[in-house]
């Protein structure tokens, strides 16, 4: 199992803070003994914090996409790795103009972290760079377990939630742009920062139960009346169902992530996959296991 690199990493900054993965994130790493410091960055301001100062607690209301903004530049100064959520639109119904927002905010991101000397930069990518593996002839391709992410992407997933057609294609594409930024961004690095790219399945808002998720294959959507029940829309249930990551399993994963020894990832860098251990599922969860330790308690049969 790699090693927790916790000599070095004591201050941890998130974006995209007030968002459903960045909220989660964020509360599990307050009570984590090998955090020190948190700092929320988000374009909004949040409403709902105590008067009370927490000790170790700030949340920082800036933009990521304009690279001089001073207050996530100087933020990013001060901590020892960054996990990356925000994005202009962080569903996979995002236009061409605001995906192309959300890489520059990638870029951004990626890069003032080496000039920053932030040790560990944590990306998250979605399951969407592989979304054409959900039908044929790519789905026959594959087995269970045999999605690993070193396949050729399959860019953008294309379904009907029963309402309406979906392509997350702009979505999916700023996601693989991102990865290969922090790719190119590492081997700069020389291992000064090293990258985490993880894949993540699907984490729904709040409680984040198995029951509630279906062939709409988004919290912004909900399946219609009007979905066809054939073969298709089978296989998109079972699609979405079985890259569930439940609300534990995600947050062991990202603290393994911010936390594991990058001293052996090649270039510097590592792409992995990120779901609970969901029976017959076509995703590899090898890689997470091997370079971040991840060890998922979650199957979304069970």
């Amino acid at each position: 199992m790699p090693q927790t690199d916790t000599a070095v990493i004591r201050a941890v900054a998130i974006t995209g803070a007030l968002g459903n993965l960045g909220t989660k994130l964020f509360r599990h790493l307050q009570q984590s003994s090998g955090i020190e410091r948190l700092v929320g960055l988000d374009v909004r301001a949040p409403e709902d914090l105590p008067q009370a100062v927490v000790p170790g607690v700030e949340y920082i209301q800036c933009d990521l996409a304009h690279w001089h903004d001073p207050r996530w530049r100087g933020a990013l100064a001060r901590v020892d790795a960054v996990v990356h959520f925000a994005a202009q639109n962080p569903y996979p119904e995002a236009t061409w103009q605001e995906a192309a927002i959300s890489l520059d905010m990638t870029l951004h991101i990626a890069n003032a972290a080496v000039e920053s000397g932030v040790r560990r930069v944590v990306f998250a990518t979605s399951n969407h760079v592989m979304g054409r593996y959900k039908d044929d002839p790519l789905w026959q391709a594959v087995g269970a377990g045999e999605l690993r992410p070193d396949l050729p992407p399959g860019v953008g997933t294309v379904w009907h939630t029963g309402a309406q057609a979906m392509d997350s294609t702009p979505y999916a594409t700023s996601k693989l742009m991102g990865e290969r930024v922090c790719k190119v961004t590492a081997v700069r690095a020389a291992g000064r920062t090293t990258f985490a790219c993880v894949r993540i399945g699907w984490c729904q808002p709040g409680e984040n139960l198995p029951a509630t998720l279906s062939a709409a294959g988004t919290p912004t959507q909900a399946g219609g009346s009007a979905a066809p029940v054939d073969a298709a829309w089978a296989r998109a249930d079972r699609w979405y169902k079985e890259m569930w990551l439940s609300n534990r399993d995600f947050v062991h994963l990202f603290e393994r992530a911010i936390l594991a020894d990058g001293a052996t990832w090649p270039d510097g860098m590592v792409l992995v996959n990120g779901m609970s251990a969901n029976r017959g599922m076509k995703w590899s969860l090898d890689e997470t296991k091997r370079w971040l330790g991840y060890a998922p308690q979650d199957d979304v049969y069970r």
